[in-house]
């Protein structure tokens, strides 16, 4: 009887080692990937053809980070609002960075970002797509008109 017994606990303690190491693995994880918590950073919005008066760009759309599971949490964000859409190079425009809460880990920076041309251009498409998140430093997603580059600096 007593064998019986010590085998339940040797294998109950067995299964609890086991499923800590999981559960461990899987925090490494997510702190591998950033998140959640802060994220500290600023964007660069690049149109190498503008040609208007002051040669920056009138960026419209979106960048966010995403979830492994693909839930977003919005870094940025404008409308297209045509010939009202403001000139902005870089986001924010006063300070080095800004920062939100994501309430997820962080497995990809991704934008979807065009640049606003009156009169006879089209717009241009700045950023079209998603990058793996690897920690600080900086993201680059570029499209056939330009590039929007994010920079972190902490995450967490």
């Amino acid at each position: 009887m007593r064998l019986r017994s010590a085998g339940r606990v040797a294998a109950f303690a067995s299964t609890a080692l086991m499923l800590t190491g999981i559960a461990n693995v899987g925090a490494a994880h997510a702190q591998e990937l950033g998140g959640p918590g802060p994220i500290y950073y600023s964007i660069t919005f690049s149109n190498p053809r503008e040609s208007d008066d002051n040669n920056l760009p009138e960026p419209y759309g979106e960048v966010d980070v995403r979830a492994p599971w693909g839930q977003p949490t919005t870094l940025w964000e404008h409308p297209d609002v045509g010939i009202n859409t403001p000139t902005l190079p870089r986001y924010p425009d006063f300070g080095p960075f800004d920062h939100r809460f994501v309430p997820h880990p962080v497995s990809e920076i991704c934008a979807n970002v065009g640049e606003d041309d009156t009169g006879i251009n089209d717009d241009d498409i700045l950023a079209d797509g998603c990058l793996p998140y690897t920690g600080p430093g900086d993201y680059t997603i570029s499209a056939e008109g330009g590039s929007v580059t994010v920079t972190v600096y902490k995450f967490g």
